[in-house]
């Protein structure tokens, strides 16, 4: 498959991606909160509700008071046949306290022995329909009892008692349609949204709707079990259902509502939804050609360009006029080009100067070679002189030149390097005399580990030229070898004039000085764990410590432990 097409696909793919996630995201996020919103909304509701409820018993407690008072006043006439006897302002008082609360719809007034003695209107009552449902500790206590009977009548009931004693009773008849319509008060918040009030014993008190039985009896079991908010399903639709208990009356309040009719335009915001995801997916398909056919159309020219720049030709140039990456590349493209003609011309240049430098290194190698030879031939003139010491001295001057110039190995083993530096120090002392003692010392197993070539001549070299010889006495000079917590520890010591510690760290970070180019050395060979530590005292000597690791063929000898 072509760049282009993945490109256009891939581009496609993500915008079909992205969209379509962002639609799902916005229509989940809106619907979750607007359904929790509606659901909220639902809850305030029957807490108004439940707010009417309370302030209407309020004043329908208040109302029992002014009749209790007038009723059962203790000063109250009776005739022969124990009954109160009302004077006319009585009646009328009681009539108009009757009439502001619309809501009733009559009064009783009950004698000791539960007798009616007088009634707002005429009208039939079932007295023992309506004791049934007493509650006792509640008429002792002079307590408000609702009753509802199955009827639809609404009933409020106190029982008064004085001094202990019973004095009767009085009986307050609601009309249920009034008395629902103050309640509920047209509250409902959604469209079919149903909302009832049933008393303790689930019956239905007042509904501003007709409620199935069945369907009530799911919404009564499961606030029993203690959800006042919940989901259920009825005739294979779902439902939202919220209760609340009023604790005056014993009364529950309930909201229900289809799932569908908390948010009617959820439907409207999903082919909203749907449009715009398809809108972008169209838009973003033609704009992925078009970016991709941009991208893609120099890209196939830069390749051409080089297919032809593989089979030798360096002469072909891409032109563009774009400023971005794309142009960039090409240009770079062209500069390369450009480039490999130079290096080509370079290297055509440079292969005769080659041969002619490799003609001159080889007469270089003659040079040393010519010297130690001729340095042999000398010692053999002075053995046949007789001069032996002089002839001591070239010989161990030739071994310096050979080691120096033998190999091109970086690491030798630490008894050649020790052999190299006592011819070193015997040249030395031949120079300064009695000014110069030196001492080696190296452990057996120290010497079959390797360390780089010439290693200890720098550190010899500087303790003579700057420890001992500007002292009129000399000095002496010592070489330890140890293996030391698994390392190679070689130790130069001197008892020279010694130095501060500001001049050991200039020693090691001047480039000039053979301790900068040792230290360099050793780390470059053995990594930052290694190298050189210098301890020194003004007229007290310097101390130099070589830390290599244990190393023969490449492995390191963790194990070995040589103490």
């Amino acid at each position: 498959m072509s760049l282009w097409k993945k490109m256009s696909f891939t581009i496609i793919a993500v915008i079909v991606l992205i969209t379509g996630l962002c639609g799902v995201i916005s229509y989940r996020t809106v619907q979750s909160v607007i359904i929790q919103n509606k659901k909220e909304e639902m809850g305030n509701m029957l807490n108004l509700i439940d707010m009417n409820i309370t302030q209407h018993i309020g004043t329908l407690d208040r109302l029992i008071d002014v009749i209790s008072d007038l009723v059962f006043a203790p000063n109250k006439l009776v005739n022969e046949t124990g009954t109160k006897i009302f004077e006319e302002t009585e009646l009328s008082i009681l009539e108009q306290e009757i009439n502001v609360f619309p809501s009733v719809k009559n009064l009783y007034v009950l004698n000791q022995q539960d007798e009616i003695f007088y009634q707002y209107k005429s009208s039939q009552i079932s007295l023992e329909e309506l004791f049934f449902q007493l509650d006792e500790d509640k008429v002792k206590q002079n307590k408000n009892i609702w009753i509802s009977l199955e009827d639809g009548s609404i009933f409020l009931l106190r029982t008064i008692w004085m001094e202990g004693v019973k004095k009767g009773s009085i009986v307050l008849e609601f009309n249920p349609e009034i008395f629902m319509q103050l309640l509920i008060n047209n509250l409902s918040t959604f469209h079919h949204q149903i909302t009832l009030i049933t008393d303790k014993y689930g019956k239905v008190i007042c509904s501003n709707t007709g409620v199935p039985v069945e369907y009530l009896n799911i919404v009564k079991d499961r606030y029993d079990t203690g959800e006042h908010t919940f989901q259920f399903n009825w005739s294979n639709v779902n439902y939202f259902a919220c209760g609340q208990y009023n604790g005056i009356t014993g009364w529950r309040l309930f909201s229900i509502v289809a799932a569908k009719d908390i948010f009617p335009q959820l439907q409207l915001l999903k082919n909203r939804v749907i449009t715009i995801t398809v809108i972008s997916v169209l838009m973003g398909f033609l704009i992925s050609f078009l970016l991709a056919w941009t991208i893609t159309k120099p890209l196939k020219e830069l390749s051409k360009a080089m297919e032809k720049a593989q089979s030798g030709n360096f002469d072909i140039q891409v032109y563009t006029k774009q400023k971005d990456e794309i142009g960039s590349l090409i240009q770079s493209y062209n500069f390369m080009l450009g480039e490999i003609k130079r290096l080509i011309h370079v290297v055509t240049e440079e292969k005769m100067a080659q041969k002619t430098a490799e003609l001159n290194a080889l007469q270089a190698q003659i040079n040393p070679h010519f010297l130690y030879n001729t340095l042999d031939t000398i010692n053999w003139m002075l053995l046949a002189r007789g001069e032996d010491d002089i002839s001591d001295l070239i010989v161990r001057l030739g071994e310096l030149l050979k080691y120096s110039i033998s190999g091109a190995n970086t690491l030798v083993p630490l008894q050649e390097e020790v052999r190299y530096i006592r011819n070193y120090l015997e040249i030395q002392k031949c120079r300064m005399e009695e000014r110069l003692e030196y001492a080696i010392s190296i452990e057996e197993a120290c010497n079959a580990y390797p360390c780089p070539k010439l290693l200890l001549q720098p550190l010899v070299e500087n303790a003579i030229k700057h420890g001992l010889e500007p002292l009129v006495r000399g000095g002496k000079v010592c070489i330890i070898a140890v293996i030391d917590q698994g390392e190679l520890k070689i130790t130069v010591i001197d008892d020279g004039q010694g130095m501060e510690a500001e001049k050991i760290q200039d020693i090691l970070l001047d480039k000039r000085v053979g301790l900068n180019n040792v230290e360099k050395r050793i780390k470059l060979i053995y990594g930052q764990s290694y190298g050189l530590r210098i301890h020194s005292q003004k007229n007290n000597g310097t101390t130099v410590e070589i830390h290599l690791p244990l190393i023969v063929e490449g492995v390191f000898h963790e194990d070995y432990d040589c103490r």
